[in-house]
């Protein structure tokens, strides 16, 4: 596995040793399978401990590409089933960073207003609804997790971040994997209980909005003159 210099020969790994392993028990061979004949992962199974153990080594070692989340994907049609055996142990190996020593990170100026429009946005949102309230916790949680997340070398030691909208970023990784931080607004609803109608900012709370209220008047789920609740999430 340390060998690997690449997702490709990290695969042909796993393929050699685990299932070279599985099909040795049982007087079977790699050599015996090809085109006439496929391997089905799922027709063999393993300790989960041992399973776990080869998937976290197989994403550190993925680590040096930037590869971690292809080779998870990868893996969970790859490997083979696991199941629970108390008696199995898996001895501890030493801790290695396979990741590059510097990930450079280029960010343009449109995507640092971003950054600042974003921040200030959950600034905002803790004014008018309270530091620390439900509504205020989830913007801002959600919008550090991001960022940590872009920061993070999860994706190759190379990021390029652009602006994707006016709360929005737009990550392009060295991988090749290009993904989005998104913000998404709460929609403002009603709450009466068996309504749950769409109120359009512009919609007095008196009026129909997407549908009658069965209690005669509607009943936002947050003003109209507050700023716009919601969470920012990651999109492939």
């Amino acid at each position: 596995m340390e060998a690997a210099r690449s997702t490709k020969e990290i695969l042909a790994a796993v393929v050699q040793h685990v299932f070279g392993a599985l099909l040795m028990a049982v007087g079977d061979a790699l050599a015996n399978y090809g085109l006439d004949r496929t391997l089905d992962p799922a027709e063999y199974a393993i300790p989960v401990i041992q399973r776990n153990a080869i998937i976290s080594a197989c994403q550190d070692r993925a680590d040096a590409f930037g590869a971690r989340a292809e080779i998870a994907l990868a893996l969970a049609n790859l490997m083979p089933d696991g199941y629970d055996d108390p008696t199995v142990t898996v001895a501890l190996r030493p801790t290695i960073d396979h990741r590059p020593r510097e990930h450079v990170l280029t960010v343009l100026r449109e995507a640092t207003d971003v950054i600042a429009a974003a921040s200030a946005h959950c600034d905002k949102i803790g004014a008018f609804f309270g530091n620390g309230s439900l509504q205020h916790l989830r913007a801002v949680l959600t919008l550090q997790r991001g960022i940590c997340t872009v920061f993070s070398m999860a994706f190759g030691a190379g990021t390029r971040i652009t602006r994707r909208g006016p709360m929005s970023l737009l990550i392009t990784s060295s991988s090749g994997y290009v993904y989005g931080l998104d913000f998404h607004p709460d929609p403002r609803i009603c709450l009466n209980p068996g309504c749950g109608a769409l109120i359009d900012a512009n919609t007095p709370p008196s009026q129909t909005a997407s549908a009658p209220c069965p209690a005669g008047r509607h009943r936002p789920s947050y003003p109209a003159e507050a700023p716009q609740p919601g969470v920012w999430q990651l999109h492939s």
